[in-house]
């Protein structure tokens, strides 16, 4: 799969999606050996500050650096760019002044990474409000469900595995309605759980 290709399956961070955004970014970086750059553990070559040290090294020594830099600031800009892609317009504008990829996740994280309640919010009604089609797979369904739920654990809102699954039976299709009764007659209710209904 190519860079782009790849890329396209980063969604465009709106801020209400950061942590689905983060974790695909992350992903993408990662499959592309660009991690270790917004992480900021390459550092960025830099000349001796006192003026001595800069004037003691020779020609060979500060055409070395000026190509470290120039190569850092290559794999930098591409990181930059691929962020900066993947955020939509008011987030650019709010962070356009970033000029570093490492700079520029971490004003992302402090600014969207919080777990704010509109968020929390959003992943609980939507947990509710989903429904299964008979004329689909269930496991699209699913897997969103136990995305809904991770979110809101991690926002230590943790959703007890009970209601999980209660949750999950209440959206079945009416054509599956049997499947409550074979589920609730087969488990006790202290270890009924979700992957029980999937």
């Amino acid at each position: 799969m190519s860079s782009n290709n790849a890329a396209s399956l980063v969604p465009i961070c709106d801020g209400t999606n950061y942590q689905q955004w983060s974790t695909s970014m992350r992903a993408f970086l990662m499959s592309q050996g660009l991690w270790q750059q917004v992480q900021g553990l390459n550092s960025c070559p830099t000349f001796p500050r006192e003026k001595d040290e800069h004037n003691a090294m020779t020609e060979t020594q500060k055409e070395e650096k000026h190509e470290a830099q120039r190569v850092w600031d290559k794999e930098d800009g591409v990181v930059l760019g691929h962020l900066v892609l993947r955020l939509g317009p008011h987030i650019q504008q709010a962070h356009a002044q970033k000029s570093t990829s490492n700079g520029l996740w971490d004003s992302l994280l402090e600014t969207y990474g919080k777990h704010l309640v509109s968020n929390v919010f959003k992943d609980f009604k939507d947990s509710l409000n989903a429904c299964i089609s008979v004329n689909q797979s269930p496991a699209t369904y699913f897997n969103k469900l136990y995305t809904t739920f991770a979110h809101m654990k991690d926002a230590e809102v943790e959703v007890p595995q009970q209601l999980q699954a209660m949750t999950a039976m209440a959206t079945l299709p009416q054509k599956w309605e049997m499947l409550i009764s074979i589920i609730t007659g087969d488990n006790e209710l202290a270890e009924l759980e979700l992957y029980q209904v999937c």
